[in-house]
């Protein structure tokens, strides 16, 4: 006779507590261990009123969680009463369906975020093309050109953004293939891409580091992070997408020695690299990435993040922006995730908003940290300046 699968069970009266096995097919379920009274004494607690509830009704199919001998496991009772009040049914192993449901409700959820993430991440490189036409229209010359250069790059990353947000769609995996990639080649692409002006200055903390990443992923991580300092950072009366000339890119050392030797104006910024107080001739904004000794960061000067709103800046929909989406930093922190690192928000030396991207794989054996995680490069020739 062929074994049904399942162990074959009695409860007198429907009582939740006495299981008496009468036949067992199930090899991944030991009936010598399953107790035959006091059942809701390895049903875990938080499960036990969803048993009694599905044991009072006449057909009972209800999954929940055993725990024998400090090992838990899911099981599925299904079961019916007979014409004497006694529960007979088959219990199953459910840990695949749980997991299989658990995958269903990531799919779910990713697909609600999916037509978020598109509309949100296709408006950045858009709004910068269509701002550089319509200054394209008033411009001469070589103006023209470099216009028209401009939105051309933003439309390409726009067909990049489209093919891997198809690729996640029909995947299902948050990032692609990983590869070592340069850090400030990402983050000059991001740069680009995300609006600047003259107004708002780029300070990169050089080395920066060498990361295993999904270039492109990260990028639109980059991206949103520029985007939403720009906009939170900036004057009230400013839009990156009218500006006339990209954000100046300065480079500092690791250390800070290029912030002393500029005098009362700057501080020693150490690990974190922000610099000091501003004069008249500073920009309105800076955005700063540098290294941090496992990951790197992106920070601003501009008036942070209150505190009370951090602990909510990731979730979607959470914007503090009358025209924002808020699928911005969520975006930011899927895309942390799917790495594998840990993305956190905290307040920059200046006061302003810094993001924090840790358990990076490093692909720079060169590079070293002191004691208090500031970076070093092996054979630095110190500062420079662009």
């Amino acid at each position: 006779m062929e074994r049904r699968p399942g162990i074959a069970y009695r409860r007198p009266d429907g009582d939740p507590n006495r299981l008496v096995v009468e036949a067992a097919g199930e090899p991944r379920l030991d009936p010598e261990a399953l107790p035959h009274t006091d059942w809701l004494a390895v049903t875990a607690e938080e499960d036990r009123d969803k048993l009694r509830s599905a044991l009072e009704t006449a057909s009972v199919d209800v999954t929940y969680r055993i725990c024998i001998h400090d090992d838990c496991i899911w099981v599925r009772e299904c079961g019916r009463r007979d014409e004497n009040g006694d529960v007979v049914g088959y219990l199953f192993p459910a840990s695949d369906r749980v997991e299989r449901q658990r995958r269903l409700a990531r799919q779910r959820e990713r697909l609600e975020e999916f037509a978020s993430v598109v509309s949100h991440d296709l408006r950045n490189p858009l709004s910068v093309a269509v701002g550089n036409i319509e200054l394209a229209k008033a411009s001469e010359g070589e103006a023209v050109d470099e216009r028209l250069e401009r939105a051309h790059d933003a439309l390409d990353w726009m067909d990049d953004l489209i093919s891997d947000l198809l690729a996640l769609a029909r995947e299902g995996r948050s990032v692609e293939e990983t590869a070592h990639i340069d850090l400030r080649v990402v983050v000059d692409e991001a740069w680009r891409t995300a609006g600047s002006s003259p107004e708002v200055d780029l300070v990169v903390e050089e080395p920066l580091p060498t990361v295993d990443c999904d270039r492109n992923r990260l990028r639109e991580a980059l991206e949103n992070l520029f985007r939403n300092a720009i906009e939170h950072g900036s004057p009230a009366d400013y839009s990156p997408d009218d500006s006339s000339t990209p954000g100046t890119f300065t480079e500092s050392a690791a250390g800070g020695d290029e912030a002393q030797d500029a005098g009362d104006s700057t501080t020693d910024h150490g690990e974190g690299g922000e610099h000091g107080a501003r004069d008249s001739t500073d920009p309105a904004l800076r955005v700063y990435v540098g290294t941090l000794a496992d990951g790197f960061y992106v920070a601003d000067d501009g008036p942070g993040i209150d505190p009370v709103e951090r602990e909510s800046a990731f979730e979607p929909g959470h914007t503090t922006a009358d025209d924002g989406t808020g699928f911005g930093l969520a975006i930011v922190e899927r895309i942390a995730e799917a790495h594998g690192w840990e993305v956190s928000v905290t307040e920059s030396r200046e006061g302003g908003a810094r993001f924090e991207f840790r358990g990076v794989d490093r692909g720079d054996e060169a590079y070293s940290t002191d004691g208090n995680g500031s970076g070093t490069a092996s054979g630095s020739d110190g500062p420079s300046r662009e």
